[in-house]
């Protein structure tokens, strides 16, 4: 009795948690929000540092290069933003 109710529960659960959930940003200054129906897919390049744009150590100066799209085997394909040395 307990695992016919736990199959359909289970599965339950996983439908919910691999449904689009509807996201909308915060308006912007002058936007008005109209509450309604609708979704909002917002993509971004986050911002992972944590020095700020650039910081100093061992007398080298570290400079933030942001994220970027490449084309690698035939596929777009995202390079996350990282600290490079600046000479």
């Amino acid at each position: 009795m307990k695992t016919s109710l736990l199959i359909p529960l289970a599965t339950a659960i996983c439908l919910a948690a691999c449904a689009p959930a509807p996201v909308a940003p915060p308006p912007g200054p002058g936007v008005v929000a109209v509450p309604g129906p609708g979704v909002v897919v917002a993509v971004g390049d986050q911002r992972y540092y944590t020095h700020g744009a650039f910081y100093v150590e061992h007398g080298r100066r570290w400079t933030w290069a942001g994220g970027h799209w490449v084309r690698r085997h035939g596929h777009r394909v995202w390079i996350h933003g990282r600290y490079i040395v600046q000479g």
